[in-house]
């Protein structure tokens, strides 16, 4: 019988791509998948952050690592990636990076939401239908693309965020159907609020009654892989979320449920917040 560690590489192996990678949630899926002896490539902007993370994972796990630093909302985007990773057999994708606005939809310009649209929807739809592709042919495979609790109803001050992590958990699901007689796996991680760097940056004021606790980025990687490997459509990481969402899916009709979220959102920012991740 094979081990977990060799079943793993055999299904999801031998090299995962993480696209945004370089801290927060990004750092813990990449942890996770080294650790379980998979090989990684590491795309996001900031390079000296992935450098750090390579040598990291490169001398705890003995993995092979490539950093790609990349602005994944530039026009080469998939271009550069396809090129780079000719030679690689990548079994496994996930979909870490997003773009968040916080504060009320017209506060931000066009040029904000068509970028959020580029990182949030084409990014993933790009590189999903690459590596699902590829997958799909090899008869194996994993995708683990990154959605939110914004994304179940509507979710104000977090309007188009909430918008676009719908269209991905809409996309995972979807996908996950389509490829199970392929046995590629597909997965949509819902999460709610993430101890990441981003989200400490935000600032958000805990008031009231209700004040989520963000959950540690490596209980969502280590969710979000088990879910995979189980090949299950969605999971939810932390047992306060998947009871606030069968609370507000089962209980609560729409307009409830987006005066609960739009409330609790005031409280934590405000109508006046005007933010965007660094």
């Amino acid at each position: 019988m094979l081990s977990k560690t060799k079943s793993f590489i055999n299904q999801y192996g031998p090299w995962a791509l993480i696209a945004g990678a370089s801290e927060g949630l990004g750092e813990s899926f990449t942890e996770e998948l080294a650790r379980r002896g998979l090989n990684i490539i590491l795309i996001a902007r900031r390079e000296n952050l992935l450098q750090k993370i390579s040598k990291k994972i490169q001398e705890k796990y003995g993995v092979e690592v490539v950093i790609l630093p990349l602005d994944l909302t530039s026009p080469d985007m998939f271009e550069i990636i396809k090129e780079k990773t000719k030679d690689l057999d990548v079994g496994l994708l996930v979909y870490n990076a997003g773009l968040g606005p916080i504060g009320l939809f017209t506060t931000h310009s066009i040029e904000t939401h068509l970028k959020v649209i580029s990182l949030n929807c084409v990014g993933p739809m790009t590189l999903t239908h690459h590596f699902c592709s590829q997958m799909k042919e090899k008869g194996k495979g994993g995708i683990i693309l990154m959605s939110s609790m914004a994304g179940l109803q509507g979710s104000p001050i977090h309007a188009h965020y909430g918008a676009t992590r719908a269209y991905t958990r809409h996309l995972a699901e979807s996908l996950w159907y389509e490829m199970k007689k392929y046995n590629v796996h597909v997965t949509a991680c819902v999460a709610g609020a993430t101890e990441t760097p981003n989200y400490l940056f935000s600032d958000p004021v805990n008031k009231g009654l209700i004040k989520p606790k963000p959950t540690k980025p490596v209980t969502v990687a280590k969710t979000a892989v088990k879910g995979l490997v189980k090949n299950k459509p969605r999971v939810i990481p932390g047992f306060a979320n998947n009871l606030s969402v069968k609370l507000l899916l089962n209980l609560m009709p729409s307009k409830t449920r987006v005066k609960i979220m739009g409330s609790i959102a005031m409280k934590m920012y405000g109508e006046d917040k005007n933010h965007i991740n660094p």
